[in-house]
């Protein structure tokens, strides 16, 4: 049986014998296509990290955002072996799966809403230089003001999913001379992201926000960060 396999295969060839899917809750997608390759064409054959699906499979349908995350070679009798590779990404050809929200009870948290806060878990296009500056989504500023200051806001909606609306429209609001509150509804307090293939796998909080702003002990007695 290798023999006959080995006969089949020229130099720096591979034949597909099976492919896997998997969808995580987020809707990034795993593929995983299993080969046949002579054992001496190992080093030459197995794809770099981030090489497209469209580029390197053999499938009949091929896929231009689903990227080599892994790569792996085992090798079996008969001058041959199995080599596994793990494409990550998506396979539709636009768009991005909805994105999920969780809701958080914390202590402490709530303003004029519940004491929650909102974690939004979703898969983005953007640059890690884009992301890292609170830009959630495409053609979005990275940012919310009034006045002087500003917060990143959540956004109204993200990747076609409605986001939760603020308990309350921000607002500006001045106490004569002793100094004035910003509020800011529902405002960005941690990201964090990790890169799959040619996508961020995103994470996003927000809780209430208000900052105060005049005489010292009112700002600290208003603020809440």
């Amino acid at each position: 049986m290798a023999a006959s396999i080995l006969g089949a295969l020229s130099s720096g060839s591979k034949i597909l014998r099976r492919s896997e899917y998997s969808r995580e809750i987020v809707g990034l997608e795993t593929l995983t296509e299993t080969y046949t390759i002579r054992t001496a064409d190992r080093q030459t054959i197995l794809p770099l990290k981030d090489v497209t699906h469209s580029a390197f499979s053999t499938a009949s349908t091929k896929f231009t955002r689903m990227a080599v995350e892994t790569a792996a070679v085992r090798e079996q009798d008969g001058d041959i072996s199995e080599m596994t590779i793990t494409y990550v990404g998506l396979t539709s050809e636009t768009s991005l799966p909805p994105a999920q929200i969780k809701y958080i009870p914390t202590t402490g948290a709530g303003i004029y809403g519940a004491p929650i806060t909102i974690e939004i878990s979703f898969v983005t296009d953007l640059t890690e230089s884009e992301f890292a500056s609170g830009q959630l989504k495409k053609n979005l500023p990275p940012e919310h003001r009034l006045g002087g200051a500003y917060q990143i806001t959540i956004p109204s909606e993200l990747n076609g999913t409605i986001m939760p609306n603020h308990p309350q429209q921000p607002f500006q609001k001045t106490y004569g001379l002793i100094g004035g509150i910003t509020y800011w509804g529902y405002s960005l307090d941690t990201l964090d992201s990790v890169r799959r293939g040619q996508f961020l796998l995103a994470r996003a909080v927000f809780k209430e926000k208000q900052t105060g702003y005049g005489d010292p002990a009112f700002v600290a007695a208003f603020t809440r960060l």
